[in-house]
């Protein structure tokens, strides 16, 4: 993961992206579907299980597409920093009406 040559990318975000390439590549391995289904499954149960199962499924959604719209932030256009952003909110109000 790359930023764009004109912005200068900080310490911090480089040790991240550095950090997060091996990752990146397991998910890149895995069946194309796999990772939105994964997210699917887990947002459904962040919303019919019981709480403390809930709480540990919603976190793990909300952390993981969070690092996926931090990673991507530099390199998408406007419309698409506004879907991620409304995702990570959408996904923050589902975890206030649950609890």
């Amino acid at each position: 993961m790359s930023v764009p040559p004109s912005r200068p990318s900080s310490p911090v975000r480089a040790s991240i992206e550095r950090s997060s390439l091996p990752l990146l590549a397991k998910l890149h391995a895995l069946p194309r579907l796999l990772v939105p289904l994964g997210t699917l499954v887990l947002v459904a149960v962040g919303a019919f299980a019981p709480l403390p199962v809930a709480v540990v499924a919603l976190a793990a959604v909300i952390a993981f597409v969070s690092w996926i719209a931090y990673l991507s932030w530099p390199v998408v256009s406007a419309a698409g920093r506004l879907l991620r952003l409304a995702m990570v909110i959408l996904l923050l109000g589902l975890a206030v009406t649950r609890f």
